[in-house]
């Protein structure tokens, strides 16, 4: 946890990882504890297929979660729909070949459950923006993956999302961006890397579930960072970094992104074709930080 120069308490979390209870290499227990020997505040555990209870750590807090995934080809859409914070288990089943589980039914049975519903790394899964919108139309997802450490290398691919769900945003749709590990192996690379930081009052399933259905909450490895729009700019406070990059849907401008060493602060003033920016934040270690979207009116 962390105060920032307003006196808001912001709170660290991973919301995507696998134990024992499926296909991970930690049993709930030492995923935990490894998580809050990193300084977590709160994770939640999301097994395929098997919602695991709020656990009753003394370390941090366990949301409850659980990981559904649906499709066998990206052609016909293939959605891994991660629920976190469900009162009880919704006991969903895949379903059969005659009928399937849409992923429209899943995430309207994680909010009826009182759960959020997050679409995880789209960008390795192949989905296009109109497979998104085809659920998020009717039954809107809380948060999308930005980036997704197992999907990285060494053993995979495609990490980063940030080319579809800026094409969504430039067609009006802003999802809100977290980052999770989806931890399986507890390697340096899927382990205690990328998560989210969320403003609330407590760190209580309540306080934390309301926090990010308000939008209170940016993804991370590491720099924190403070975005807004203000007087017809673009200001970035954050850690120190070597490149703070304004993302938006002008094809060109002749200011994107501010490079140096050691930046702490940055300003952007939209160009004309702007409708939206979005900033990613580099330190010198490669670590990341992306803030959410931020609609541009003219």
């Amino acid at each position: 946890m962390y105060i920032d120069n307003k006196g808001r308490k912001w709170f660290k979390g991973n919301l995507h990882m696998h134990t024992t209870e499926s296909d991970g290499a930690l049993t709930p227990a030492e995923a935990a504890a490894l998580y809050a020997e990193n300084g977590y505040d709160f994770i939640a555990r999301t097994d395929h297929w098997k919602v695991g209870p709020a656990d009753e750590f003394d370390c941090l807090l366990c949301l409850t979660g659980c990981e559904y995934n649906i499709g066998a080809r990206p052609s016909e859409g293939v959605y891994h729909i991660v629920g976190v914070g469900m009162e009880a288990d919704p006991q969903l089943r895949r379903g059969t070949p005659e009928n399937p589980l849409t992923g429209q039914e899943i995430v309207e049975t994680i909010h009826r459950f009182g759960g959020i519903a997050i679409i995880a790394h789209p960008a390795w899964s192949l989905n296009t923006p109109e497979q998104i919108l085809a659920i998020h139309r009717e039954t809107p997802f809380d948060m999308t993956e930005i980036y997704n450490s197992t999907s990285d290398m060494p053993r995979n691919c495609r990490p980063y999302s940030g080319l579809i769900t800026d094409m969504l945003a430039s067609a009006g749709t802003y999802l809100p961006l977290g980052a999770a590990d989806d931890s399986h192996l507890y390697a340096p690379w899927d382990r205690c890397r990328s998560f989210i930081w969320v403003q609330a009052e407590t760190c209580t399933r309540e306080a934390i579930l309301d926090a990010i259905r308000a939008g209170r909450f940016y993804a991370s490895q590491g720099p924190r960072l403070e975005v807004r729009f203000e007087d017809g700019k673009i200001l970035v406070d954050c850690d120190p970094v070597d490149e703070i990059v304004y993302y938006s849907d002008a094809v060109w401008t002749n200011h994107r992104s501010d490079v140096g060493t050691g930046l702490t602060h940055g300003e952007y003033t939209p160009a004309a074709l702007d409708t939206f920016i979005r900033v990613e934040v580099k330190d010198k270690d490669g670590n990341y930080g992306w803030s959410q979207y931020i609609p541009i009116q003219k």
